[in-house]
């Protein structure tokens, strides 16, 4: 038998499969893509005809990890450089702080209370500005990992309160320690799939407007001292006016590894109500 002539035969049989598997899997890949395209123009027909309007999409792909965090048990000494404030601290996990010397903001604004909490809350820089309540003088701050916010965890809050005078008079607060990521990454559904999810369970009436799309964390396991968290888009919506003339908005998270739709507020009021009970 000549072994170089059928060396060189199982060259070319190797080498005739390997371009039939490639190109088997750059069919495969092509028909993929086709459909998701279809998926997309199908559900943007579909908005545009209910005269449904998207003005803030986040259109990239991510890959992001679920995330683990600990709750922080505060201590006097890391508390001990903060100025202008009498503390106290709660179960070891909250911190009540009243402000001794009164000075008036400017403005109740993003950036006034941006730079409130930065300059006199342990570790402010870890938060965002969540909402700002005018009518009950308060603004609510969620803790973030990375540059992802952490929705509606009790534990992963501060809350400003201020007087009729523009002064913040005090301030609560509750945060993660040692937020750490595990498991693999996961790819996640894309803001206009968690768009669609909405709209097919009927949130999304027609002449709607989805003003923002934003990428955070909501809690999947709410255990004692850890929880685990996982990736979850929040989608803003102003909806149509009523017969009255008045509009409403409306918040929906969805997660962003199942396409779960996921009640962050009703179960974090659930929980803040079960907390009272208790003391």
């Amino acid at each position: 038998m000549d072994w170089n002539k059928t060396k060189t035969i199982f060259i070319i049989v190797f080498s005739i499969l390997n371009v039939f598997l490639y190109s088997m899997y750059v069919n495969k890949y092509n028909e993929d893509k086709q459909v998701e395209l279809i998926g997309q123009a199908d559900i943007s027909t579909r908005l545009k005809d209910e005269n449904i309007t998207i003005k803030d999409q986040q259109k990239e792909s991510e890959s992001v990890s679920y995330i683990s965090g600990k709750i922080n048990q505060f201590t006097v000494r890391e508390l001990s450089s903060l100025q202008n404030q009498r503390i106290q601290i709660h179960d070891d996990a909250e911190v009540e702080a009243k402000m001794i010397k009164l000075s008036a903001l400017p403005a109740i604004t993003e950036e006034a209370l941006t730079s409130f909490v930065e300059k006199n809350v342990y570790k402010g820089n870890s938060y965002s500005l969540w909402k700002i309540d005018k009518r009950n003088r308060e603004a609510i701050f969620f803790q973030k990992s990375d540059r992802y916010m952490i929705y509606y965890n009790q534990n992963a809050t501060i809350k400003v309160h201020w007087n009729d005078h523009l002064e913040i008079t005090r301030y609560e607060q509750k945060m993660f320690d040692s937020l750490k990521s595990f498991g693999a990454k996961s790819t996640l559904i894309k803001a206009l799939r968690a768009i669609e999810i909405i709209f097919d369970r009927g949130y999304l009436p027609a002449n709607s407007t989805v003003t923002k799309t934003q990428l955070g964390y909501s809690t999947l396991v709410p255990l004692t001292e850890t929880q685990v968290l996982a990736p979850t888009w929040y989608i803003h919506v102003v909806l149509p006016k009523d017969e009255n003339g008045e509009q409403e908005e409306a918040d929906y998270f969805v997660n962003a590894v199942d396409g779960i739709i996921v009640d962050i507020e009703q179960n974090a009021k659930e929980k803040e109500l079960e907390l009272e009970k208790q003391q």
